[in-house]
């Protein structure tokens, strides 16, 4: 009796060691890679946590965040910029608010001449840009993501709101490099809009 007594003290004190951190053996893992700067295999690890359990999601959210974007840097450096762009996707989607990933994706899409998804990227730039302090160059910066805007969408048959885009590009930067530019473009706009 006192030997299974001693035996099930003995499971229960490594139950009850084994779940005292209540933290899933991936979110460890991907713990041990970030801090070790190993970022495709602590997205994996963190990745892994997330598939088996979604709640894990809100505890690892930044860094897993993180990881993608570096990993997606260490190919970009090492000129793999289309593998890149996969993880870089993957954490925009976990934080839309990440202005350094909607730039590296509005460029790279355009790039690309996939104006459609590029547009969709220059658009979501704008609204983030327009978060920033009050300056100067907010509205330099504001003023160059509304004419790439408007380039995206005039290269997709949307003049209307390639118009609006240009507009809006000389209205935040009247002296902006591409006001002249726009207004130029604002014209050509029209001018297809009424061959339509």
């Amino acid at each position: 009796m006192r030997k299974a007594m001693g035996l099930l003290v003995l499971v229960s004190m490594v139950v009850v060691m084994a779940g005292c951190s209540g933290e899933d053996p991936d979110i460890r893992r991907g713990n041990l890679f970030y801090k070790n700067k190993q970022w495709k295999e602590a997205a994996e690890a963190y990745q892994r946590a997330v598939d088996r359990d979604p709640k894990n999601l809100d505890s690892i959210r930044q860094n897993l965040k993180n990881a993608l974007y570096y990993y997606g840097g260490q190919l970009e450096m090492g000129d793999s910029l289309d593998g890149a762009v996969k993880y870089y996707e993957q954490g925009f989607a976990l934080d839309p608010a990440e202005l350094g990933i909607c730039h590296k994706l509005a460029n790279y899409f355009l790039e690309q001449k996939n104006y459609a998804k590029a547009a969709n990227y220059f658009s979501r730039l704008v609204e983030l840009d327009g978060e920033a302090p009050d300056t100067d160059q907010k509205w330099l910066v504001m003023g160059e993501d509304y004419y790439a805007l408007g380039n995206c969408l005039y290269q997709t048959g949307k003049y209307p709101e390639a118009i609006e885009a240009f507009k809006n590009s000389v209205k935040v930067s009247p002296k902006g490099r591409f006001a002249a530019t726009s207004k130029t473009a604002i014209e050509a706009s029209q001018q297809k809009l009424k061959k339509k």
